[in-house]
């Protein structure tokens, strides 16, 4: 059942040839890593992630308000994700502080973590003129690409306006963003970003760069007021602290012979990567759309938010984050496909 949210966003796009120029470039800036990475990868990425991501612009009076400061300035990445909520707890997420100003605008990068499955980016934005963030503004975001040290571009979050200039190697699946900070009387805007990648490819974050290119301000739905500063900010991300271990775990499956064939089970600190197959070809996602799940020992449930679906010969390719994290150490989990079947995980 489509939520008011997805239809929204549906109508929005049926009407593409009705927008005016503005209207597409703001879109076009919130679909663009995702849509080059579908053309690109020839697979399909699945469900909420999608929508979330899409619709971010569309329903910014749901997430906050220009009056209300929703989170405190040390409220990062509060996503929802439980996942991430305990590698943050654990220590996890470090400091940048890395800053840079242009067009009278200081970006600072305020706390970062990364692992195979999602990146996180926090960013402070400060405006001299805090005029601009009047009581209409209702949502800041950036345009930028995320550059590791040795020249690859791990994401580009840009409008279709401009070339990439990576080719999505590592296989990011979408972005999420959300503004928990939207203070306009001191001019100060919090920004959080996560990155996933459900193939679990993200990279080690060595020596990279985060290049930001516009700041956008939206006020509601009102595309055409759509403000557009564009600047050089190019943020410096602090290498991984190694006083701040990366513990991986794998499991294996307690039946080889299992309906669901697991190829690899990683825990990390912010997910569980999942890939996994069944045989036969799916003419489309329903089979696997809200019905995966993963169950440990206590009875907890974890549900993804979000898969690729690929297709190998009569084989079809699922690959999901879930939000149980190194942190649990579990030995025993349950991973589940309702209508389909179920499959022990063991600690490797």
């Amino acid at each position: 059942m489509k939520t008011d949210f997805e239809k929204e966003f549906n109508q929005t796009m049926t009407e593409e040839k009705e927008m005016p120029a503005n209207v597409r470039l703001t879109l076009d800036s919130t679909y663009a890593s995702i849509r080059a990475q579908s053309k690109k990868k020839k697979d399909r990425f699945i469900w909420k992630r999608v929508t979330t991501v899409a619709c971010a612009l569309l329903i910014t009076g749901v997430v906050l308000t220009n009056e209300r400061v929703i989170a405190s300035i040390n409220d990062f990445f509060n996503f929802g994700d439980q996942g991430i909520e305990r590698a943050v707890t654990e220590g996890f997420a470090q400091d940048s502080n890395s800053a840079v100003t242009d067009q009278n605008v200081t970006l600072t990068l305020q706390q970062h973590f990364s692992d195979a499955n999602k990146i996180g980016l926090s960013f402070q934005l400060e405006f001299e003129d805090s005029t601009i963030l009047d009581t209409t503004v209702t949502d800041v975001t950036m345009d930028f690409r995320l550059k590791n040290g040795d020249g690859e571009y791990i994401d580009e979050f840009i409008p279709d306006t401009k070339p990439l200039k990576g080719h999505n190697k590592y296989g990011a699946s979408g972005i999420n963003m959300h503004n928990p900070i939207l203070d306009a009387k001191a001019g100060k805007v919090q920004f959080d970003v996560i990155i996933d990648s459900n193939k679990g490819m993200l990279p080690s974050l060595q020596n990279a760069v985060v290049e930001i290119e516009s700041i956008n301000i939206f006020r509601g739905f009102a595309f055409e007021t759509l403000k557009k500063i564009d600047g050089k900010w190019d943020l410096a991300v602090a290498n991984q602290d190694k006083s701040k271990p990366m513990t991986i775990i794998e499991y294996v499956t307690d039946d080889p012979s299992s309906i669901i064939q697991v190829s690899s089970a990683k825990a990390s600190p912010t997910s569980l990567n999942l890939i996994f197959s069944v045989d036969g070809l799916f003419e489309n996602e329903s089979p696997f759309s809200h019905s995966m799940k993963i169950i440990d020992r206590e009875g907890n449930e974890y549900l993804t938010d979000g898969f690729n679906i690929d297709e190998n010969l009569n084989e079809t390719i699922i690959s999901a984050n879930f939000p149980i994290t190194s942190y649990s150490n579990a030995d025993k989990l349950t991973f589940v496909v309702k209508g389909i079947g179920e499959v022990g995980l063991l600690k490797k």
